[in-house]
């Protein structure tokens, strides 16, 4: 397995997982409940046990968990001008894990 490209995953899946931590932890969410905040953010703590072990079965389904931060993203992007900011910086975290899942899966074995 390319250990890089696991290493990348995790570090942009927890980028983007303190990203929203700290933009709701600084104020930046006062529209946005705790409630949303958590449904944002805690699939993204879902898969970080098997990404850390390297599963691919785990590799497999974890861009799903990313779909909320997305589309919370790209609807900020489009509708508060105040949070473009921010919402870019995790649109562009969500797509680099993505694209960091893809890579890792490429790398990793076929029967791993």
């Amino acid at each position: 397995m390319n250990a890089s490209a696991r290493r990348a995953t995790l570090a942009l899946w927890l980028g983007l997982l303190a990203l929203l931590l700290a933009w709701h932890a600084a104020g930046g969410a006062r529209g946005l409940g705790t409630g949303v905040l958590a449904a944002i953010a805690l699939p993204l703590l879902a898969p970080l046990p098997g990404l850390w072990q390297g599963r691919r079965r785990t590799y497999r389904w974890a861009p799903l968990t990313l779909a909320p931060a997305l589309a919370w993203s790209l609807t900020e992007i489009v509708a508060n001008p105040a949070a473009r900011g921010i919402a870019t910086g995790s649109a562009l975290l969500a797509f680099l894990a993505l694209a960091a899942v893809v890579a890792t899966l490429r790398s990793l074995p076929p029967q791993a």
